[in-house]
């Protein structure tokens, strides 16, 4: 397909289409700004297919169910991207201002310190679970491949670890105020 023919089914698809892929995208993200995001990353994933024509439905138009499924997997992409941070972050951004402030190192040293305690009080296995998530780099599923433990069983470990780290922290920072 030349790049003038991918240039004017894109085109069409924009101008036929547009509204409703954005509506398709803020159904997943619930935010206007990453719905948009998300549609524009379509167009450019679809400029840079080369085989475009097999996407064709009767003649004309592009699929509105295979673009759907781009969105949705280019939505699930992004969500992977955003689980990989810290819990320190999340438990930062709860708490801000002058009135965290302290000498001995401010909100940062007595998170970190909760956490710790947090840690400590945990089952051994989400503790070295996690521990070898993060000091290794890992993805659920690069873990997998390389524990054999199953992708379901570290999320799950992952997200009730989180949970409690998290729940510990901000209720210990409230019995400091």
């Amino acid at each position: 397909m030349t790049s003038a023919k991918k240039n004017q089914l894109i085109t069409q698809l924009y101008n036929t289409q547009h509204k409703w892929l954005i509506a398709c995208a803020f159904n997943l993200t619930k935010n206007n700004d990453a719905a948009e995001e998300l549609v524009q990353n379509l167009y450019v994933q679809l400029l840079e297919m080369d085989n475009l024509d097999k996407i064709i439905y009767q003649g004309e138009s592009l699929n509105q169910y295979y673009l759907y499924k781009i969105i949705k997997s280019l939505f699930i992409k992004s969500t992977k991207g955003e689980s990989t941070s810290t819990i320190t972050p999340v438990i930062e951004d709860t708490y801000e201002g002058d009135s965290f402030m302290e000498d001995d190192g401010g909100i940062e040293h007595r998170v970190n310190g909760y956490i710790k305690e947090a840690l400590e009080q945990c089952a051994w296995f989400d503790v070295r679970l996690w521990e070898v998530f993060i000091s290794e780099g890992h993805s659920i599923m690069s873990l997998h491949k390389a524990t054999k433990i199953s992708t379901s069983t570290i999320w799950s470990s992952q997200q009730k670890l989180k949970r409690f780290v998290k729940t510990h922290v901000q209720n210990k920072l409230k019995t400091d105020e």
